[in-house]
């Protein structure tokens, strides 16, 4: 069971007895994007601590999976990624178990966390019938047997012109033919789950613009066997269905 965390860009995964808060696209340190033009920003990751630690405090799960590009730096680490990835993890750890499954940004993670995370392997975690993965490789073959699918890596906004929501994060979530997306599986349905960026300033900054090809392998597989489409607001409020999925992923 899964149970989407309103109004955050969380999600809590109940499965085969443990209770597991999932989040992906923190992308700690983007502000040095824009240092470097002279232009200074506020660093996100304190909200963006101070959200977790309330949804920690208030779920008590069992672990916390982090679904890639915790930094934002793609192959080096940078000033600020120095400074704040790890202070963010330390105040983590003493709450609950942090596992990370590394994003396409996440180059160079390993000497900013804390001895106690646990770095997942990059093809994803799979618990009872969910498989988790960031979201920038194709699905990994011991996933054949999932029901659901959760990524991050798109960043899903809703972008259509003349629209008052236009620029709001969202939800996606599909159903799809299985072996459409997994070669040699059984011939059903399963769900993929689309996570919001943790990190809310992305969308405000444009970093997650409309954009004409998908980004993730996964998508560009599933998007001709979609056969069912939910888009929802952060505060839960359906605004799309099928025909709307090129307003966002």
């Amino acid at each position: 069971m899964i149970r989407i965390l309103y109004p955050h860009p969380a999600l809590l995964l109940e499965e085969d007895g443990g209770r597991h808060v999932v989040i992906s696209d923190l992308h700690i340190g983007f502000e040095e994007r824009f240092a470097s033009s002279g232009v200074r920003m506020e660093s996100s990751s304190r909200m963006m601590l101070e959200t977790l630690t309330k949804i920690l405090d208030r779920e008590k799960p069992d672990s916390l999976i982090m679904l890639g590009d915790v930094k934002d730096s793609i192959d080096s680490i940078n000033r600020t990624e120095w400074r704040e990835v790890p202070s963010f993890l330390e105040a983590l750890v003493p709450r609950v178990q942090v596992r990370i499954v590394p994003g396409n940004h996440d180059g160079g993670l390993l000497p900013l966390t804390p001895k106690e995370v646990r770095i997942e392997d990059l093809r994803g975690v799979l618990i009872g019938n969910t498989g988790m993965c960031h979201g920038h490789t194709l699905v990994s073959k011991r996933f054949s047997e999932i029901n659901r699918l959760i990524i991050g890596h798109l960043h899903p906004i809703y972008s259509r012109k003349g629209i008052a929501l236009s620029g709001s994060q969202v939800w996606v979530m599909l159903k799809l033919s299985r072996q459409a997306l997994l070669e040699r599986s059984k011939d059903d349905i399963i769900e993929i789950v689309v996570l919001p960026s943790f990190n809310r300033e992305l969308g405000a900054i444009g970093f997650s613009p409309y954009r004409q090809k998908m980004i993730s392998p996964i998508m560009r597989r599933a998007q001709s066997a979609i056969q069912d489409a939910v888009i929802m607001t952060l505060d839960g409020e359906i605004i799309g269905d099928k025909t709307s999925l090129h307003y966002t992923v």
